[in-house]
């Protein structure tokens, strides 16, 4: 065995490096730990051999450091490790350039190296678009051998079947489907009740009826229209006036606005002729007056006076024209009479017949109000 340090060259500069565990070259001071270091095998004593002639004697050979093998190839991930240099049979051999020894520190990892598998491209981040649909061929129909022709395409069907398969024309004809009764996909129609045309007929001959006479009738039928939409007001006459009044029953107390006061024609019975007459200050579009009958609202009462029953309402217009209506009312409490006359001048309320008419009673009027046109 010999006591000579172990040895080893080193990567760079080929000089011997001494120690085992040296970290760094004493020529070039490069560091030595990137690889295993080839450490040089020491002569190891052979064991004796066991020989029938006499002893031979060997010379031992120089140690040969072992021709250090090729790298395996190492996961793509792991970190990069600087390939141990070719050993050289020379110490004479020229080292690696630096660039051959940072090339192979940057690329560690060698050209036969197994393929990565295929990854896709990046790219930009956008909308994320939903996967189309697969379309699937649509199958070729096959006419059902003994089936049911179709009226249209007169391909057969197979039996059971509504529509065609082929056009989807109805199978079943109109007179037999009624029979069984509406299929899936079929509406059924709606029985409809005839009776609202004639309804809707009616109300459109009224409709044009009142169009034609309001046409044709001209102002008389629009102003009658008018007056029966208008706003009532209430008018009061500037002046009353009576053929006959009993004492202390004048005629200005049917319009003082005051039900338990009231005008008496001075006569026993029903005063048939007598008149009661208010006049206003102007032409006057009255629509309808008022009356309260007797001498109050309580026409229960044993002193009650009699009522008026039938009269005439005699209206003078501004053109001097006279128009009459005969009106008939009942036996006590406020009534409502229309009118509805334009330009009225004057009303004169004549009595033709009266309700308890009684010889020791007179027909009396407790109030009368006048109702006309609002020119607001």
């Amino acid at each position: 065995m010999s006591d000579a340090p172990e040895t080893r060259p080193c990567p760079d500069c080929a000089s011997p490096v001494r120690a085992a565990n040296q970290s760094f070259c004493d020529g070039c001071g490069a560091f030595l730990r990137w690889d295993a270091p080839a450490v040089a095998t020491r002569e190891e004593p052979e064991a004796p051999r066991a020989t029938t002639g006499p002893e031979e004697v060997t010379t031992p050979l120089p140690a040969v450091a072992p021709e250090p093998e090729a790298p395996a190839p190492e996961p793509v991930r792991e970190a990069p490790r600087a390939p141990e240099p070719p050993a050289s049979d020379h110490p004479s051999a020229p080292a690696p350039s630096p660039h051959t020894v940072a090339r192979s520190l940057l690329v560690p990892v060698p050209e036969d190296r197994p393929s990565e598998p295929a990854v896709a491209a990046p790219v930009l981040p956008a909308r994320p678009e939903a996967a189309r649909p697969a379309v699937r061929a649509a199958e070729a129909a096959t006419p059902v051998p003994g089936g049911t022709p179709c009226p249209a395409c007169s391909l057969a069907n197979a039996p059971g079947r509504h529509f065609c398969r082929f056009c989807a024309t109805p199978m079943v004809p109109e007179r037999l489907s009624t029979a069984e009764g509406p299929y899936a996909g079929r509406r059924p129609g709606l029985a409809r009740d005839r009776s609202r045309w004639i309804v809707r007929a009616l109300i459109a001959a009224g409709v044009a009826a009142v169009v034609v006479g309001g046409v044709l009738g001209g102002p008389p039928a629009a102003r009658a229209v008018q007056d029966h939409f208008a706003t009532r007001v209430p008018v009061h006459p500037v002046s009353w006036t009576a053929s006959h009044s009993a004492p202390n029953q004048e005629p200005k107390l049917a319009g003082d606005g005051y039900s338990n006061t009231w005008w008496g024609t001075g006569y026993a019975g029903d005063s048939e002729g007598q008149y009661l007459e208010a006049a206003f200050a102007e032409p006057t579009d009255l629509l309808s007056l008022l009356i309260t009958p007797g001498s109050s609202k309580n026409t229960t009462q044993a002193d009650g006076q009699a009522t008026p029953r039938t009269f005439d309402l005699v209206v003078k217009d501004a053109s001097g024209e006279i128009r009459v209506s005969h009106h008939r009312i009942n036996d006590g409490g406020t009534q409502r009479v229309d009118l509805r006359v334009r330009d009225a001048l004057s009303v004169r309320l004549v009595l033709r017949t009266a309700w308890r008419a009684d010889p020791r009673k007179q027909v009396a009027v407790a109030e009368l109000e006048f109702f006309g046109r609002s020119v607001t």
